[in-house]
């Protein structure tokens, strides 16, 4: 009977397995390691199951706040957290977080924040969130159909707007500037999390006319995808070529892709130059062909009739100070053009030459120098050159001195000397000495930081924060030290008046180290940073920035970050992998609705990370 039963259950397999084969041909024969289902901890399936039940909980907690900006946000990012677990209810829940934010920032109704949305006087003010956005870059991180959605109700209310103001623009393609701005920050943000391909999805119907923001988005990807950008910016030349509003400042905006990186120039009507830079970087080495399309584009429009380039946005002075700027260039690569431009510069007649007189050799010249910055010895000689006044020479060599800081320069301190005012000075030397711990911080000089962190005229909060960071880089090559460390920081941190957010995020900083090298002492000090946070109406556990205004004859605002915006989520990750019970108790412990719910989004997220979850198990009671 037996083997009956083992005949009967080996022909119910084999026509099982032919009815599969029936289908979609398969590479491979599946073999019994790769059919065979996955056994899953029970423990593991528990904690899951809890964390799950404690997001749909948080979901619905979410929808009282009274704070709307929060209920959106929280509401997105249960959703974000879900996605794995139940797309479908966190369709729904982007949904729901939409809606509070369209209406919050297109309707009339005026959110009424509770304790957690109000800030205190002694921290610098948060700039409003576009929540939309936030949203809109989740919502689309998981699903492009639901992204397009959100893009077409957020541009459809945007251009809504700008027709009432006359200010829509369309063009060939049917797609409005507000929606071609809108992909691009998307399409950057995913750039910076290396999702190229799901960033060329969302900026690839935007990419039809030379922008700032398309340039933006071309000169991030070309880091990462060189042959994807060339491509791109060779179609954005051939739109350029095409567009009779195409102008000078088309032409510098191609220019920053192809020859200047760094910085992003347009000019007025009346000759002046106004610019973006960003840290130096080489320019790039395009393809001879394309640098040569390039010349041709740029050239053909520089040189169209005076009376289109009268209608510009350049104008003919702004004109003459882009074909300056850029007319060694077209002697260097292109000098069967270079003639037409020079031509054409005459033609632009002596008014539109004496603007670019005026703006002087520098500001046609920036950034054209292989991506260099203007070095601090030019920018001090053209500050004492315009200064009229001892307040004026002051400024320039404080301007000098705190730059020179930050570069970790030692002539910071010549510079500082040279101050007149006495207030003036002292006010600069501190911030002296700020940057050049941030500099050898920078460039991991931990010995050379923290002699400077011990005599230099610091509060507790910078105090504790520097030795903190130093700790950090201590902590791979000495343990012991940077522990020793660690504890000094937290005694500086003490010392910090209590009920401040300074405090609060000085702690969440500490305990996010002290978990890398010893998690009792993060579970035993974990208690004294909910109570500090707890004692903070405005507390929401992502805005870790302080301030401190230095006097003299003009104010200097020293902005500093005590804890990154995602380190106490992290800090929680890393406590849940020890123990999820413990964690998810600690964050119901938190009073204000938004590092609660912070902290409880963190903690489920670990659990349902199967890296993370394999550990995690709850600590003998």
């Amino acid at each position: 009977m037996s083997h009956l039963r083992s005949a009967s259950l080996s022909l119910l397999l084999l026509c099982t397995s032919a009815n599969a084969q029936t289908g979609a041909p398969s590479p491979a024969k599946p073999t019994r390691e790769s059919v065979a289902p996955r056994e899953v901890d029970p423990e593991i399936q528990q904690r899951r199951s809890n964390a799950l039940s404690a997001l749909q909980s948080l979901a619905i907690e979410a929808r009282s706040y009274r704070d709307e900006p929060l209920r959106a946000r929280v509401q997105a990012r249960v959703a974000d957290a879900l996605w794995d677990q139940d797309k479908e209810g966190a369709r729904s829940l982007f949904r729901r977080a939409w809606d509070v934010a369209e209406e919050l920032e297109t309707g009339t109704t005026t959110a009424t924040a509770s304790a957690p949305g109000r800030l205190a006087q002694n921290r610098p003010a948060r700039p409003r969130a576009n929540l939309r956005r936030e949203i809109l870059q989740m919502a689309a991180h998981r699903d492009r159909a639901l992204g397009d959605e959100f893009l077409r109700r957020l541009t459809t209310k945007d251009q809504a707007q700008a027709a009432q103001s006359n200010d829509a623009t369309t063009n060939g393609a049917q797609i409005s500037s507000a929606e071609m701005a809108e992909r691009l920050n998307l399409a950057r943000s995913f750039l910076r999390t290396g999702e190229v391909e799901r960033a060329l999805q969302f900026a690839d119907p935007a990419l039809i006319r030379t922008t700032v923001g398309a340039i933006d988005f071309l000169t991030l990807l070309r880091e990462k995808a060189a042959p994807a950008a060339d491509h791109r910016f060779a179609r954005l030349l051939d739109a350029a070529a095409a567009d009779p509003a195409s102008d000078a400042n088309t032409v510098s905006l191609l220019t920053t892709y192809a020859f200047t990186p760094s910085i992003h120039l347009v000019v007025s009507p009346n000759g002046f130059p106004s610019s973006m830079a960003s840290p130096p970087v080489p320019p790039p080495d395009l393809a001879p062909v394309l640098r040569k399309t390039y010349f041709q584009v740029s050239a053909n429009i520089l040189l169209r009739p005076l009376a289109q380039i009268d209608q510009s946005s350049a104008g003919r002075s702004g004109t003459y100070f882009i074909a300056t700027r850029l007319f060694p260039l077209f002697q260097q690569f292109a000098p069967d053009l270079a003639p037409a431009i020079s031509a054409q510069m005459v033609a632009l007649g002596p008014e539109a030459a004496q603007a670019t007189a005026n703006a002087g050799d520098r500001l046609v010249n920036r950034g054209m120098d292989n991506g260099k910055w203007d070095s601090n010895e030019d920018e001090l000689k053209d500050r004492l050159d315009r200064a009229q006044g001892s307040d004026a020479r002051d400024r320039a060599y404080a301007f000098a001195a705190m730059r020179a800081a930050e570069e970790g320069d030692q002539r910071a301190r010549e510079f500082l000397d040279k101050i007149d005012d006495l207030d003036t000075r002292a006010g600069v030397r501190r911030f002296v000495d700020y940057n050049f711990v941030r500099s050898f911080l920078q460039q991991k000089h931990a010995d050379e930081a923290l002699a400077l962190i011990r005599k230099a005229e610091l509060n507790h909060t910078l105090r504790a924060h520097f030795i903190t960071q130093v700790a950090a880089l201590l902590a791979d090559k000495d343990r012991v030290r940077a522990m020793d460390l660690l504890d000094e920081a937290l005694t500086e941190t003490r010392r910090i008046d209590a009920g401040t957010a300074d405090r609060a995020y000085c702690l969440v900083a500490l305990l996010a180290q002290f978990s890398k090298l010893d998690k009792v002492r993060s579970w035993q000090l974990l208690s004294e940073m909910v109570k500090a946070a707890n004692a903070v109406a405005d507390f929401t556990g992502d805005n870790g920035r302080t301030s401190q205004l230095l006097e003299g004859k003009f104010s200097i605002n020293m902005t500093t970050e005590l804890a990154t915006p995602t380190a106490l989520s992290d800090l929680f990750s890393t406590l849940t992998e020890d123990n999820f019970y413990q964690a998810m108790d600690a964050a119901r412990t938190f009073s204000g609705e938004a590092p609660r719910a912070m902290v409880m989004i963190s903690v489920a997220r670990a659990v349902f990370d199967e890296k993370r979850s394999k550990s995690g198990k709850p600590a003998a009671q």
